[in-house]
C-alpha cells in the first residue's frame, strides 16, 4: 500500500490525525509532507515508538513482501481486504476504519488478474473461522461478485450505498463486501466500510435452507 501526501492530508483533517496499516508505505512527498507538518503518523497495531523519523514502520515490523501463492496468518475477527489497483480514497477510507476495525490486506499483488487469488484466499480463511469477512476493492463489481459466488463461504453483496450494505449484512449475512472505487468518494467508501465492519454476519435458518437449495442447482 502507497499513500500520497493528498491523501495524508485528507486523513489528516477527517480525523485530526494520520493512522495507517501496517505494511503502508510513503510516496517521497508524502514523506515531505509529514516532515514539514511534523505529523505524527501512527500505525495500526505497534506502539507509538515503534516507528521512523518519516513516518514509515521500521522494516522488521513491516509485513514481507509475499506472492499470490502465499498467506500471513490471520487473526480471528479479522476483516481482510484487497484492492485491484490504485485506490485512493477506498484506500484512505480503510485507514480510517481501522481504528475501529482489526483490517488486513492480503499480500497478493494489486492488479485486475489476481482477482481470483484473492477470491480464493478469503474462502480458505473465512472458511476456518481465520477471517470474519473479506472486503474486494475493485474498478467493476461484476465479476468479483460473480467469482465469489462460486464459493461456498463467500456471500457477496455490491456495496452501492449504505442502506444496501445494511441490508445485505442483516438479510443475507454478507461476509464479502464489493466496492467499485472509482465510483466511490472517501466519505461514502468510509459510511460502506463502516456498516459493513460493524454488522453481525447471522444467517437465519430460512436463508441457511435456501442456501443449502441453491447449492444442489445446476
Amino acid at each position: 500500500m502507497i499513500f500520497t501526501a493528498r491523501q495524508l492530508e485528507d486523513l489528516h483533517k477527517s480525523n485530526g490525525h494520520v493512522t495507517l496499516p501496517v505494511g503502508a508505505r510513503l510516496t517521497p512527498l508524502a514523506r515531505d509532507w509529514v516532515r514539514s507538518k511534523k505529523i505524527a503518523v501512527r500505525f495500526n497495531g505497534l506502539p507509538a515508538n515503534a516507528q521512523a523519523a518519516d513516518g514509515a514502520p521500521p522494516e522488521t515490523l513491516a509485513p514481507s513482501r509475499q506472492s499470490a501463492a502465499t498467506s500471513t496468518p490471520v487473526a480471528p475477527g479479522t476483516i481482510l481486504w484487497w484492492c485491484d489497483g490504485p485506490c485512493g480514497a477506498a484506500k484512505a477510507a480503510l485507514a480510517s476504519q481501522a481504528r475501529e476495525t482489526n483490517l488486513q490486506p492480503l499480500q497478493i499483488p494489486a492488479e485486475p488478474k489476481y482477482l481470483v487469488a484473492a477470491v480464493k484466499q478469503f474462502a480458505s480463511e473465512i472458511k476456518s473461522d481465520r477471517a470474519s469477512g473479506g472486503i474486494l476493492l475493485v474498478q467493476s463489481g461484476a465479476a468479483a461478485v460473480v467469482y465469489a459466488s462460486r464459493c461456498p463461504s463467500l456471500r457477496a453483496i455490491l456495496g452501492t450505498c449504505r442502506d444496501a450494505v445494511q441490508q445485505g449484512v442483516e438479510q443475507v449475512g454478507a461476509n464479502v463486501l464489493v466496492i467499485e472505487h472509482p465510483h466511490q468518494t472517501l466519505p461514502q467508501a468510509k459510511n460502506l466500510l463502516s456498516q459493513f465492519a460493524r454488522g453481525r454476519r447471522e444467517l437465519s435458518d430460512d436463508v441457511r435452507q435456501q442456501l443449502k437449495e441453491l447449492a444442489s442447482c445446476g
